[in-house]
Formats: C-alpha cells, sequence, structure tokens
C-alpha cells in the first residue's frame, strides 16, 4: 500500500497513490489537523467536541466527534489507524512512518541543528497553515489555528534568517540573497528580510539594489499602514550608505528623524490588524527570532500611537513587550527610550504597580550600562511602591533586582543583604520556586566573593527546592553554578560532573540556551585538562545549538573558542576561518569590543600562527541573568572577549 501523503500547507490535501483522498468534512479535516499540531498530550473529548463543534447541544456535537474519528480511522485504506490512539475518553496523534505529514516534518527540520536540513525544510513551507480554511462557528478552533499558523510562519521566517546570516558569514552570496528572497515572498514587509538584502548589497557592491530595496519597503508600509521602516533599518541604511567599501546610497533617499513616513491621509488601522501584528511578534520571540519580534512590536506601537484609538493599558504592554526583545538584542539606547515611554504612560495611568515594574526595567537596563547609581535609584523607589502597596511578591522581585544591580556594580555586601531579605519573603510567602532562585542568586554573589565552599551549599540547598518546586530551568541553573564553584575551588572532577548533569537535563527539558552554555563549559573544562579532540568536539556541538536558536551573541564569542581550540592542536588555518565568521557575527551584534580583540587577534594568526598568553586574560566572567517566573536568576557566563549581554 503505497503511504498515505497529508498536506496541511496550503489548503490541506490527503493523498493516496496520487489521489486525493477526501475527508468525511471539513470538521474531520480541522480535527486531524489539530491533533497532528497538538501531539505531545491526549485530548479529552469533550474538550474535541467544543472546540469543533462549538455550540451544538453537547450529545449531538459527541456523536459528531465518534463520526469523525471513525472516518479518520478508515481512511486510505486504514492508515490513519495506527496514528489514533482512542479511548472512551481521550485521543491522540503519534505519526506513523506509513503517513507523510509535511507539517511534521517541518517542524521536526527546524529543530534540527544540522543546516543541511533546515535547506531541506525551506521546501516545505510554501503558504499558510489550511490556507483559506475557516469554521466561523467556532471561535475557539479559529483562534487555536490562527496561533498556529502565526507560530509556523516565525519558524519558517527564523529557519530563513539562520541560513541568510550563515551565507553571509561565509560570503556565499548567492545563497543568501536566494534565501533572503524567499523571506520576501513569505512576508514582503519583513524588516528583518529587508536588512539582510541591504547587508547583502553593501557587500557586493551593488548601491542601486540597495535603493530599490530600501523604497520597496518604505512603499509597501506607507501603502499598508502608513507608517515608515523601524529606526533599527533606517540607521542600517545611513551606516551602509556611508561605508567606503559599500554602496553610496542618496542622502535624498533617507528618511527624515526617525524614519517615520506620514502619509497625507492616514490608513485607517483596526485594533484587530494591531493585536495580530502582536501576536506575529510573539510568535517571532517563541522561536528566538527576535530581530524580527522587534520590528513587529515597533510596527504595532507606531500604529496604536498614530491611527487607533489607543488603550493606554495596552500601549504599557506592547511598550514592555518591545523593550524585552530590545534587551535580548542588546540595542541599549532603543531598550531605554522604550522603557521612559512606558514610564510616561504608567504615571499617565495613575497606576502604581505599573510604575514599579517599568522601573525594575530601567533598573536592570542601566545595569548594563554601568550606571549603576541611577540603576539603585530606580530598584529602590519600586521597592518602595510595592511596600506601599502591600504587594509581598513584587516586593521580593524588587529585592532581587537591587540585589542584582549591587551584585553588577561589586558592591558584594549590599547584595547579599538584600539577596537574604529576599529569600526571607519568599519563605514567608511559601514561594518554594522563589526561595529556591534566591538561595541561587546568594551562591552566585558568594562565588564572586571568592567562597566557593560556601557558594556550594546554597547552590545544593537550592536544587532541592528546585525539585521540590517542579522547576527543572532552575534545576539546570544551580547544578550550572554549582559546577563553575567546584572548578572555583579545584574540584575538576566533581565540576565536569555537574556540567555534564546540567547539559542532560537541559537537552532533556528543551532548554537549548542553558544546553548551549553547558556544551560551551564542558568544552572549556576539556581544553583545562588538555583532552583537545573532546574539547573540539563540545565546541563544534555548542555552536551547532547557538546557530539553530539564533543565539548571535554567544555564537561570536564560541567561535573565538573554537579558534582557540584548533591553534592549541596546531590547526592555524580553522583557526583563521573560526575567527573571521565570528567577525561576521559580531558586526551583526555591533559587540565593538569583541570585533576589536578579535581582529587583534586575526592579526596575530596572520603574523606567526602562534596562540597568544593573552587568549587566557580575555575569557572572564559576564555577569548576566535569566528572567524567570519568579524573578531575576542571576548568571556568570565565561565569555572569551565583549560586552555584558543578559542571558
Amino acid at each position: 500500500m503505497s503511504p498515505l501523503t497529508l498536506r496541511l500547507f496550503g489548503p490541506g490535501v490527503l493523498t493516496a497513490d496520487g489521489a486525493v483522498v477526501r475527508t468525511h468534512s471539513a470538521r474531520t479535516l480541522a480535527l486531524l489537523s489539530y491533533l497532528v499540531l497538538e501531539p505531545d498530550r491526549p485530548h479529552s473529548r469533550t474538550r474535541l467536541a467544543e472546540l469543533l463543534w462549538e455550540g451544538v447541544p453537547e450529545a449531538s456535537s459527541r456523536q459528531s466527534l465518534r463520526q469523525a474519528l471513525y472516518s479518520l480511522r478508515t481512511l486510505g485504506g486504514g492508515q490513519l489507524r495506527s496514528c489514533l490512539h482512542i479511548d472512551s475518553e481521550w485521543v491522540q496523534f503519534h505519526c506513523h512512518a506509513t503517513v507523510d505529514i509535511d507539517v511534521t516534518r517541518f517542524i521536526a527540520a527546524v529543530r534540527s541543528t544540522d543546516e543541511r536540513v533546515w535547506r531541506e525544510a525551506t521546501a516545505l513551507y510554501k503558504a499558510p497553515l489550511l490556507e483559506g480554511r475557516h469554521l466561523e462557528a467556532c471561535p475557539d478552533y479559529e483562534a487555536w489555528l490562527s496561533a498556529a499558523r502565526e507560530r509556523l510562519h516565525a519558524l519558517a521566517m527564523h529557519n530563513l534568517g539562520r541560513l541568510v546570516v550563515g551565507c553571509i558569514a561565509r560570503a556565499e552570496w548567492e545563497a543568501s540573497s536566494g534565501f533572503a528572497e524567499t523571506m520576501c515572498e513569505l512576508d514582503p514587509m519583513s524588516e528583518a528580510a529587508s536588512q539582510y538584502r541591504l547587508r547583502i548589497y553593501a557587500a557586493t557592491n551593488q548601491p542601486q539594489a540597495a535603493d530599490a530595496e530600501w523604497s520597496r519597503l518604505c512603499s509597501l508600509l506607507r501603502q499598508q499602514f502608513g507608517i515608515g521602516p523601524s529606526r533599527e533599518t533606517a540607521e542600517l541604511y545611513r551606516a551602509l550608505s556611508r561605508r567606503g567599501d559599500g554602496p553610496r546610497m542618496p542622502e535624498t533617499a533617507m528618511p527624515a528623524g526617525d524614519a517615520g513616513h506620514r502619509p497625507d491621509a492616514p490608513v485607517p488601522v483596526a485594533s484587530g490588524d494591531i493585536e495580530s501584528i502582536v501576536r506575529a511578534g510573539q510568535a517571532a520571540e517563541r522561536v528566538h527570532a527576535f530581530s524580527q519580534a522587534a520590528d513587529l512590536y515597533d510596527r504595532a506601537l507606531k500604529l496604536m500611537q498614530q491611527f487607533a484609538p489607543v488603550l493606554q493599558e495596552r500601549l504599557a504592554d506592547v511598550l514592555l513587550l518591545h523593550e524585552a526583545v530590545l534587551e535580548r538584542l542588546g540595542r541599549r539606547a532603543d531598550q531605554e527610550q522604550v522603557i521612559a515611554e512606558a514610564l510616561s504612560v504608567a504615571e499617565t495611568l495613575g497606576d502604581a504597580a505599573r510604575v514599579a515594574t517599568v522601573l525594575l526595567r530601567r533598573a536592570g537596563a542601566y545595569a548594563y550600562l554601568g550606571r549603576h547609581a541611577e540603576a539603585c535609584r530606580a530598584a529602590e523607589r519600586a521597592l518602595q511602591i510595592y511596600r506601599d502597596l502591600g504587594d509581598l511578591p513584587g516586593e521580593a522581585e524588587a529585592l532581587r533586582d537591587l540585589g542584582f544591580v549591587h551584585w553588577h556594580a561589586e558592591d558584594h555586601g549590599a547584595a547579599l543583604q538584600h539577596a537574604r531579605e529576599a529569600v526571607a519573603l519568599h519563605r514567608q510567602m511559601g514561594d518554594l520556586a522563589g526561595e529556591a532562585t534566591s538561595l541561587h542568586n546568594l551562591a552566585e554573589i558568594h562565588r564572586d566573593l571568592g567562597s566557593p565552599l560556601q557558594a556550594v551549599q546554597w547552590f545544593e540547598q537550592a536544587l532541592r527546592l528546585h525539585w521540590a518546586a517542579h522547576n527543572p530551568a532552575g534545576e539546570i541553573l544551580s547544578l550550572f553554578g554549582w559546577a563553575h564553584a567546584l572548578r572555583q575551588s579545584g574540584d575538576l572532577r566533581g565540576s565536569t560532573e555537574k556540567y555534564e548533569a546540567s547539559l542532560k537535563l537541559s537537552e532533556r527539558n528543551g532548554e537549548r540556551v542553558m544546553h548551549s552554555r553547558a556544551l560551551h563549559a564542558l568544552a572549556m573544562q576539556h581544553v583545562a585538562q588538555g583532552a583537545l579532540d573532546a574539547a573540539l568536539a563540545h565546541m563544534r556541538r555548542a555552536i551547532e545549538v547557538d546557530r539553530a536558536i539564533g543565539y548571535a551573541h554567544a555564537l561570536g564569542h564560541d567561535l573565538v573558542e573554537l579558534s582557540y581550540i584548533h591553534a592549541l592542536r596546531g590547526e592555524i588555518a580553522q583557526a583563521r576561518v573560526a575567527l573571521q565568521e565570528a567577525l561576521v557575527w559580531f558586526g551583526f551584534t555591533e559587540d565593538t569590543e569583541a570585533l576589536a580583540s578579535t581582529r587583534t587577534r586575526l592579526v596575530e594568526l596572520e603574523a606567526n600562527g602562534s596562540t597568544p598568553p593573552v587568549q587566557t586574560a580575555l575569557r572572564r566572567g559576564v555577569k548576566s541573568h535569566l528572567p524567570l517566573s519568579e524573578g531575576k536568576v542571576y548568571c556568570k557566563f565565561e565569555s572569551p572577549a565583549g560586552r555584558q549581554v543578559p542571558g
């Protein structure tokens, strides 16, 4: 029997032997699509009936569900029977080798760390999920379908984006241009795609093509929304026009002010259109496409402020979404401006709790900028607001943020005091997760003070509470910190065991950022022990994960470390290639400090191929944080060069 083929990208069609296999009804196909895209858990028959037969009496909806499931089990000679696990109350889908499903193959491909598989994924996504199909009488299903479409579109754009950047890094201009073109075909107004094309045209000396791309983007945004490109795109266009080795773009093509193009007759925009853009931004953020998310949030904010009746509460929410993504991208100047706007909105609303939330964002941003006095004032003001409101969770969060500012400023006494106060407050509230991560923060401060044995005790306590609170992300972080503390105390064997435990747990729970960091730490551990083959294997795996999730900040640093390992092995040509690619990534993240140090290393390699002793001195701990639901968790990652960025 020929395999059954299910194509859900596009209108949705089942085929066998090249012939279309018709489903019992549109709802039967909708049911199959839902089960295929939500395979990780069983679904109750009650929920499925409510989802797809909304408003229908319960007895009738349950009967319709039974008919749809019977139809699916018999389609194509019964080939779906082995995929459908059905009992009296539950239904779950497990893909079987006899059924070829495009969406399933696409998701597996984009989750891979193999670039060849990413290229295959580009051929699978050619149209939105179930394009043109709707069940208008079922709003819950329609909401799910819309979210699934946004998620898959974001995955497709993210996959293409990482292929573009990889090709740019290797100077494969034809391939990079092709992937960027596909991005524009899927989303003609994607500013991320336009930015890639501008970079490609600059590198290949095509000034007219760059001008045409800028004009195309401006025209589309004006026609559709009555706005101009984002500040980042405009600044990139300006910068490329002034480079000596790039195109000479005419100043007359530059936008005025912040690149806003306000038409004579504003385009009317519905609030639903704006919310759709916000949801698309959130979908992009979930797949680590942070540049794409930032552009979408920026677009939504322009529309909210210019053309739509603005609910100030919603405006503040979207401003904070935008700020969080800008922090991930390290765009500090833009982040500071957005925080100021959010604070103004919160103060206008007279919402004290919202003001405190924004003040904590400001404290974090100022800490990374080295403006610790201003950061302390912002966090202290937030702390007082929460105390005045009697908001204990808010007070605990403010204490953690205030402790972070002092830790970042090397004021360990104040950092310890606030961390202890946070631990006590979480205990008072019975918040296990909060207590665990506050203990973790105490451990990180002691580690920074040069007290690794004390840090080990706190990490061990934190780990037990993470386990009790079912918090795997916290477990991974505390295992990772514990490993650092053991290494600091000279216990290399114990630290290796803890790094490996962190690696296994991060892999099992899909925590890919920590998976990358654990691989990096193990690689450098092997370097310290002289096991260069193992170090090389771990660093290559770390770089594969960095590429897969678009972890641009880590990728440049890991490539420098890869170069260092190659140089230790006497592989000077490979060391040079890794440094050259690192330069490209540092250019994307605008990390001037890392660019300078990497160029120096490249010159030294070109001169004599030696490994300079300053390489180890360049590797330093970077104070950072990870934002978990219970608050800020302190982390200290190793980096061979570069500025401090949040985890």
